[in-house]
């Protein structure tokens, strides 16, 4: 039978673990509005039993543990959804600042630059050719190109901004992957000796799914507890040891290009979703297009303009270009018409009221300019305008799908493993009760103690 040493040990065990299920209860009410902070749960199991003559006789209770309630399934897919949500974002606002450089289809400064352009070619098509209309076709001539380069000169500044955020987030990527080294150190020296890191693997993995917004990654535990993180198929942290992201440029046909490549073997990387590959994305593809197809309209308008001017002749000279480069860039009015607009030429001879090429450049915004036979100038201008608007609809329906489907999978982590205040509070008078109750025995059993002394 067991005596008092020992019920008093088995009430001393419900104290203890009374006292750890309040702690960890205090600790989980503490960090109610941590972010990433996982709620805890206080393991006990009951001790080996007595065995006696009469059957087995509960010892007490012991702490088999304090663990983290996580559901690794939904954090995942979270950080997986994430990825895609940020991803959408990045083009999604880069397509914005295009819509505001170009403008809507109902608010076109560039199609109406382009339909002032052909109407002073057709009002100088008209019978009494003035100097006065020579000049309304320079100085609207003038006006395209200017409204040109400030669309050119507004995509270069965008371009470098999206590059600044490529070169931030690449910033923020390594700092990240540097912390989750340094926890996995410090959760492989603390869990070496038996004991459970959560609290780190709560910072671990609110590192790992701020890293999975700027780049989708996958995670792969190791058996002492540490964290394998893998970006564009290559392992970037094991254990401890850190691969970084850096930047270089690389020439390429428009200039030089930020490109992204790893720091052990300088080879490029193609990173899956996330906010980074949004931002490479969007310079990369969706501004680039919108500058190819600008280029194109511009290097069609100079070549189709300058092959019908040059066959003109003016009482000063002949075969003159009237515009200069071969893109949005470097496209420009040709300088000896800006000095002496005279030289713009309206027919093939001199022969006064020959108007026969001013018709046939201003009929240029009524045919085709393009692959299409059946386009024109400002029709293939507004096809950009009209696509830029469609992918802009399009990309801010993903971003407001994502948000939902991201704010639905936050809302069922955060029933398993958030804190709820009104359960701590039943698990506090839970375990004040059962503190109160052991208490109790052990009062009883010092008043045993007091009776078996006052025999002697």
């Amino acid at each position: 039978m067991p005596g008092l040493n020992s019920i008093m040990d088995t009430s001393l065990s419900a104290l203890f673990a009374a006292q750890a299920g309040l702690a960890t209860t205090s600790h989980n009410i503490a960090n109610a509005n941590t972010p990433g902070y996982t709620r805890q749960d206080t393991l006990l199991a009951a001790r080996r039993p007595d065995l006696t003559m009469v059957g087995a006789i509960g010892r007490g209770v012991e702490v088999a543990g304090i663990r983290r309630i996580q559901d690794e399934f939904i954090l995942a897919n979270l950080r997986s959804q994430t990825a895609r949500g940020q991803s959408f974002a990045s083009v999604d606002s880069a397509l914005g600042e295009v819509e505001s450089i170009m403008g809507s289809v109902d608010n076109d400064h560039l199609g109406a630059a382009l339909s002032r352009f052909f109407g002073a070619w057709n009002a100088l098509a008209q019978p009494t050719i003035t100097p006065s209309m020579k000049e309304n076709v320079v100085a609207a001539a003038v006006a395209l190109v200017d409204d040109m380069h400030a669309i050119d000169e507004s995509l270069t500044v965008l371009e470098a901004n999206l590059e600044a955020g490529i070169e931030l987030e690449i910033g923020n990527l390594n700092r990240l992957l540097s912390q989750i080294g340094e926890l996995n150190r410090q959760i492989m020296a603390v869990e070496t000796g038996g004991a459970a890191a959560n609290d780190l693997r709560d910072q671990r993995d609110l590192l790992i799914t701020q890293v999975s917004a700027i780049a989708e990654v996958s995670v792969i535990e190791r058996e002492d507890g540490t964290k394998d993180i893998i970006l564009a198929g290559r392992t970037m942290v094991a254990r401890d040891n850190v691969t970084l992201f850096e930047t270089r440029y690389e020439r390429n046909d428009d200039g030089y290009r930020l490109m992204l490549v790893t720091g052990d073997n300088k080879q490029s990387v193609s990173l899956s979703t996330g906010r980074l590959e949004g931002l490479l994305s969007a310079r990369d593809v969706h501004v680039a297009r919108v500058r190819e197809r600008l280029d194109a309209i511009a290097g069609k308008l100079i070549e189709d303009v300058n092959r019908l001017h040059m066959q003109g002749r003016t009482l000063t000279g002949s075969g003159l270009q009237f515009f200069t480069g071969d893109n949005l860039h470097t496209i420009g009015v040709n300088s000896e018409l800006v000095a002496n607009s005279a030289r713009v030429a309206t027919g093939r001879t001199t022969a006064p009221g020959d108007n026969e090429l001013a018709l046939a450049i201003a009929n240029l915004g009524n045919l085709s300019s393009g692959a299409d036979s059946e386009r024109t100038v400002n029709d293939v201008y507004r096809m950009l305008l009209t696509d830029l608007a469609s992918s802009r609809s399009s990309y801010e329906f993903m971003v407001e799908n994502q948000r939902a489907v991201v704010a639905t999978l936050e809302a069922k982590l955060a029933a398993v493993s958030g804190v709820s205040l009104d359960e701590e509070g039943a698990s506090m008078v839970r375990y004040q009760n059962a503190y109160v109750a052991a208490a109790k025995v052990v009062t009883t059993v010092q008043a045993m103690y007091d009776t078996l002394l006052s025999m002697v």
